[in-house]
């Protein structure tokens, strides 16, 4: 396996951790810090290999986003 596909595979499974660790009710700084490096390892991906990986921190920002428009709104 290439170095970009085990640092996109773990920027995705760091996305994940994420993504699923606020319904667990684990602590705060978990899913922010695994956010945060799950962009770092999927730019990193992108520059040593494909750009598909790329969309990984889209996702986390779309996200985001989406969040942050729905709890403005929700009011």
């Amino acid at each position: 396996m290439t170095r970009s596909a085990t640092l996109g595979i773990t920027s995705v499974v760091l996305l994940l951790i994420a993504l699923v660790t606020p319904f667990v009710n684990w602590q705060f700084p978990i899913p922010f810090i695994s956010g945060v490096l799950s962009v770092l390892l999927a730019l990193l991906a992108a520059q040593q290999g494909s750009k598909w990986w790329l969309t990984v921190p889209g996702v986390i920002i779309v996200g985001f986003s989406l969040g942050l428009y729905v709890g403005f709104h929700s009011f």
